[in-house]
């Protein structure tokens, strides 16, 4: 079944398409970027959408004047919460290898620290709920929320009028609950949330670093105390949020230094700024979207444009820039403006710009890796660079795709099987016109051989409702029958006939799957959601169970991972469906007793072969003539599948032997 945990519905939620407004905050997340495999090409990149760490100059850093390394555990002056904060380290069991108590951390990761060998501090929701040993504060498929709360002791900053808060921090959750408050003298005077651009379900890296500016309100006084919250409050979706963790490290105060530059949320596909540029016909609109992989026909009419946001956490204004440099297949560079970035102060509650970068990228086709970043400039002296976000992009001759090109056992969904009929799409927005060919989607190896799916496409409308997904039902191709050798593949799945897509249109295009007993199909996911509502997945028959208020109500959700789906361009797609009319099989008696005929349309040459449920070939032959007689009396009744070689083609019939 699907895990809810990663799926919302459209109409409990807003889409954001209408969401060009970035609000600006005062808690600074910044991380030092993680590495990560990717398949396109080889490329090594990370995840931009957390990739800002700041890289302070040596001139810029500052002592602290207070730290914390939780060497001797947590300090016996703080206040805890009834449901606490756990020390992980040397003084306890488990030991600090053992990173959550839950069961949702990162394979059980620690946190990274430059101390995390002298211990680290934990608030894990889901131990509560989860087995733990400490008390069963909820249970239920929808356990209560906990809230953690750590005070710090009383903290002296009289003498400093703009300080920064910096530590290691580890975090994923259902939704952004993790904040730091201030008290000046007992009494609460404000609130700064961290992490607030992680998104559902995701998490940050094991060794990320935050900065947050104590607030203008409480520096100048001697008697602060900071805590630190992960806070489990509920919502009106489905009376839940604010699970997984939160680990913390190596806390330090310290003045806050001129110039601190930070990168985030960098695009490539002009969300920010560039979309205003095209227009979108029919009942539709052009958001903007991020590809990874862009046919030349639609590069010729939107090129690549790089995008983010700078953000100024340091003391004074500063004349900033976004710069990208690409390698790969070719070498291209950019960079935006100088733009003055303002300084958070009592006067000024904006400290970020959004910035584009020129010139517009129109590589030739080949992989690429695009590295991002943004630096000050006083003078023609660099000040401050922020850390480099990495970015994968593809041009090829027919392909448009959004994934990431690899996934894991982590990464898959079930599109059709004993409990679930699925369709599961993403947003494709037209630049040129095209005439669609095939689906090509990644079969996990989780999928039974011989179990059916079919392309799907939709046109978005916004004369729909929001509850019917927005969207109008164009076409859909034949049933696809999964083989064995479509297993941990790329598959492609032709359409009949061309399907022809506009310029200036959005479509919803993906694989749909179908209820049965026995068969079921996976796809691979890739998590690189830009924004809710880029991806969905269509319930047909309301089967899910863990949304029981539309159980037996079809439903559309959106999905913040990216299904492994891409548009395929390639005329000769089309030519092999053609062919595939010419070359239909019949086969007879059927169901039979296990001996069966194999009626062929020609003389021509064919290999067959026929496995069983479990992807194993059975039978093997190759055969010349109108009629093949196959004897399978002596396996076990159940499904077979037929497959008829041809060529390069492949044509599929079952047979039931009773």
């Amino acid at each position: 079944m699907i895990n809810f945990s990663y799926i919302y519905t459209l109409n409990n939620f807003n889409k954001q398409i209408m969401r060009k407004i970035y609000i600006s905050i005062c808690a600074i997340a910044i991380s030092i970027s993680s590495i990560a495999q990717s398949s396109l090409d080889a490329f090594t990149v990370s995840k931009a959408k957390k990739s800002n760490k700041s890289i302070l100059m040596n001139a810029e850093k500052s002592a602290p004047f207070w730290s914390e390394d939780f060497a001797n555990g947590i300090p016996a002056t703080w206040t805890n919460s009834t449901v606490p904060w756990e020390y992980r380290g040397i003084l306890t069991s488990p030991s600090n290898s053992t990173g959550s108590q839950g069961a949702y951390a990162s394979a059980g990761a620690p946190i990274v620290s430059a101390t995390a060998a002298n211990g680290f501090i934990i608030f894990d929701s889901d131990y509560y709920d989860n087995n733990g040993t400490a008390g069963a504060f909820g249970s239920g498929m929808y356990p209560t929320p906990h809230t953690g709360d750590l005070k710090t002791d009383m903290i002296d900053m009289s003498a400093y009028n703009d300080v920064i808060l910096t530590f290691n921090s580890y975090y994923r959750t259902f939704a952004g609950q993790a904040f730091v408050d201030f008290y000046v003298a007992g009494v609460f005077v404000e609130r700064v949330q961290v992490h607030a651009n992680i998104a559902v379900n995701d998490a940050t890296f094991t060794d990320e670093i935050a900065l947050v500016r104590v607030p203008f309100s409480v520096v100048g006084n001697s008697d602060v105390q900071m805590s630190f919250v992960f806070e489990g409050s509920t919502n009106s979706n489905n009376g839940f949020t604010g699970y997984y963790f939160w680990q913390i490290d190596d806390l330090t105060l310290a003045e806050t230094p001129a110039n601190i530059i930070e990168i985030e949320n960098v695009v490539v596909g002009g969300f920010w700024i560039d979309y205003a540029n095209y227009s979108g016909l029919g009942f539709n609109g052009i958001v903007g979207l991020d590809y990874t992989v862009t046919p030349t026909s639609q590069l010729a009419n939107h090129p690549y444009v790089i995008e983010g946001v700078l953000r100024n956490s340091g003391a004074s204004d500063q004349l900033s820039n976004l710069r990208y440099e690409v390698f790969g297949a070719g070498t291209y560079s950019g960079a935006s403006a100088l733009t003055t970035v303002p300084a958070f102060s009592p006067t000024n509650t904006v400290d970020s710009v959004i910035v584009t970068t020129a010139p517009p990228l129109s590589p030739a086709v080949g992989a690429y890796g695009v590295a991002i970043w943004g630096e000050s400039d006083s003078s023609g002296v660099i000040t401050a660079v922020s850390d480099t976000a990495y970015k994968m992009i593809e041009i090829s001759e027919y392909i448009y795709a959004k994934d990431l090109g690899e996934a894991s056992s982590n990464n898959s969904w079930i599109v059709g099987g004993p409990g679930d009929q699925w369709h599961f799409t993403t947003r494709f927005e037209m630049y040129a016109d095209e005439a669609l060919s095939a689906l090509r989607v990644y079969i996990t190896d989780e999928s039974v051989v011989g179990s059916e799916v079919k392309a799907i496409l939709y046109e978005l409308d916004t004369n729909v409702a929001a509850s019917s997904g927005g969207v109008v039902l164009l076409d859909e191709s034949d049933n696809y029958t999964i083989t064995a050798s479509d297993l941990g593949s790329w598959v492609d799945i032709p359409f009949v006939s061309p399907i022809n897509l506009f310029n200036g249109y959005a479509y919803e295009f993906g694989i749909a799957g179908f209820q049965h007993p026995s068969d079921s199909v996976f796809i691979g996911t890739t998590d690189n959601s830009l924004y809710n509502g880029e991806h969905s997945v269509f319930d047909e028959f309301g089967l899910n169970p863990n949304d029981p208020a539309n159980v037996g109500t079809p439903t559309w959700y959106y999905l913040t991972r990216a299904p492994m789906v891409r548009m395929n361009f390639d005329p000769s797609l089309i030519a092999s469906v053609e062919d595939a009319k010419d070359v239909s099989f019949n086969v007879y008696p059927n169901p039979s007793s296990g001996v069966f005929n194999i009626e062929l349309p020609t003389n021509n040459k064919y290999d067959i072969l026929v496995t069983n449920t479990l992807g194993q070939v059975v039978y093997s032959n190759t055969s010349t003539g109108l009629i093949t007689s196959i004897d399978l009396s002596s396996f076990s009744k159940g499904i077979y599948t037929i497959d008829l070689v041809f060529e390069d083609i492949i044509f599929h019939e079952k047979v039931i032997i009773e």
